[in-house]
Parts: structure tokens; C-alpha cells; sequence
């Protein structure tokens, strides 16, 4: 059952990192305000740990490319996107999207080739994405709702190369959060406290939450459950992002999705329920 928790927490924190980033925007903090706030504290941390169990032999060039991937660029993409779009349609389409993207780069890098559920379930998630991206809204969302699915294939190259590389999850989110902190000073330089100053205690709150919370725990808890669990029943806890995601933004921002959306919605975790359980071992 504690392992179980662990997920559980770990889906939560993910799925908050979206609706926390909106609001932060909705209290007057910028878009780069937020991505240094992310590696402030959360950097720091990250660099502590890696400082105690190293890279593992990985190569700087190695480690350049998967923070480029997963890193400052990444977040800093969903950002843009979050602010473009809505934080529901972040929790859905950059998971969404990672798995289709993770699907096919499986298959073309890593010559894995898909399963009958991967197969089943791309038409599923396309077709969510295009109902989710597509439905009432204008063309500063949708180029949200690009940056959000462009975001996914960069966590899709991120995690792809992981397993390439064979780096565990706990070392890669420690050493791309580490290798992003040099952002912070160069921000407070060229910026300044901007926003932060204005909005002292959500900037406190965005530092503990998206830089601990996210960038330490979330991480390290999802990489536990991984190597206990394995792959196959790791596989129940991603689905649950786009559904907690979706509930926290109405709760906490008052968005609302359309009929279409939520039929969206539906077949997005459809789709990933399919692509990580089907033929997975039983419990």
C-alpha cells in the first residue's frame, strides 16, 4: 500500500505543476519568472543529491543533450504553453502527447516495436488530442496547445534516450535540474526580481512547490515506484495526470472544458490506460 501512496502523491504533484503555474501567471508573475522560481530552490537540492551519487559515468555531452530535452527548455515550453492555453488542457495534452511521441520514437530508436495495446491506443489518443486542441478557441491558444504537445515529444526524446543511455530517473531529474540552475543568477541579472516582487508570497510558494515538490520529490517518488513496481504496474499511474490535472484546474481556476473536451479527456486516458496495461503482467 505505501508504494501505492508514493504513486499516488507523485501523480498529484505532477498534476498540480499546471494549474500552480497558471495561477502564478493569474497573480502577475511572468513566464520567466516562473521557470527560475522552478530551479531556485528545486536546483539547489537537485544539486546536493547529485553532488553525492554522481553522474554515473555519463558523458557531459550526454548530459547536455537530456538537460536540453527535460531541463530549462522543456519547462520552459510548458510554460509558454500554459500561459497561451489553460492548465486543463496542459494536464492532458503533454502527457497525451508524450505517449504518442514516446510510442513511435520506441519503435523508430529503440527498434520496440509497439504492443497491440501501443497500436490500439494511438488512434484513441490522436483523436483525443484533436478534440482537446482543436475545440473553441482562439489562435493564442492553439499555439498554447502546440507548445504543450511540442513539450511532449521533448519528454518523449528525454525518456527515450534514458533508456538508451540507461541513466535511472533519480540521477536524470536531479542532474537536469542542477544543470538548469545557472539560469537563476543569469535571470536575476538581466531581469531582476520582476514580478517576484510584487507577489512575494506566490513567488515563495512557485519556488517550494514547482523546484521541491515537482523537480525533487514528484520525481524521485515516480522513479521509486518504477524500479519496485516495474514498467508494467508503474504504468497505472500516468493516466491519472489528465484527470487530476483537469479537476484541479476547476476547482482551483474555475476552467471549464466543453462537451467535446471531456470527450477528449476520455479518450486521452483511454488511449494511455491502453498503451500501459494492455498484455502488462497481473498483479
Amino acid at each position: 500500500m505505501p508504494i501505492i501512496l508514493a504513486g499516488l502523491a507523485a501523480m498529484l504533484l505532477y498534476s498540480g505543476s499546471f494549474v500552480a503555474t497558471r495561477h502564478a501567471m493569474m497573480a502577475g508573475l511572468g513566464p520567466l519568472d516562473v521557470m527560475m522560481l522552478r530551479y531556485l530552490l528545486g536546483g539547489l537540492a537537485c544539486a546536493a543529491v547529485l553532488a553525492r551519487i554522481g553522474l554515473g559515468g555519463l558523458s557531459w555531452t550526454r548530459v547536455a543533450v537530456l538537460t536540453l530535452l527535460g531541463g530549462l527548455p522543456y519547462y520552459g515550453m510548458q510554460v509558454l504553453g500554459v500561459g497561451l492555453s489553460s492548465a486543463s488542457h496542459a494536464a492532458m495534452l503533454n502527457p497525451g502527447g508524450t505517449v504518442v511521441f514516446a510510442t513511435l520514437l520506441g519503435w523508430l530508436v529503440l527498434g520496440d516495436r509497439p504492443g497491440r495495446g501501443a497500436l490500439a491506443a494511438l488512434p484513441l489518443l490522436l483523436g483525443g488530442l484533436v478534440l482537446i486542441a482543436g475545440t473553441g478557441f482562439d489562435s493564442a491558444a492553439l499555439l498554447g496547445d502546440g507548445m504543450l504537445l511540442l513539450s511532449g515529444l521533448q519528454w518523449a526524446l528525454y525518456g527515450t534516450l534514458l533508456r538508451r543511455w540507461g541513466v535511472s530517473g533519480l540521477r536524470s531529474a536531479c542532474m537536469i535540474s542542477a544543470c538548469s540552475l545557472p539560469y537563476v543568477p543569469v535571470h536575476l541579472v538581466v531581469f531582476g526580481w520582476g514580478g517576484l516582487a510584487a507577489a512575494p508570497e506566490e513567488a515563495l510558494f512557485q519556488a517550494l512547490y514547482q523546484g521541491l515538490g515537482v523537480g525533487l520529490l514528484a520525481n524521485a517518488l515516480y522513479s521509486h515506484c518504477y524500479a519496485v513496481m516495474g514498467p508494467g504496474r508503474a504504468a497505472i499511474f500516468p493516466p491519472l495526470v489528465p484527470v487530476l490535472g483537469t479537476l484541479l484546474a476547476a476547482l482551483v481556476l474555475a476552467e471549464a472544458l466543453s462537451a467535446g473536451q471531456f470527450l477528449g479527456m476520455a479518450l486521452v486516458v483511454s488511449g494511455m490506460l491502453l498503451a500501459g496495461l494492455w498484455r502488462r503482467p497481473a498483479w
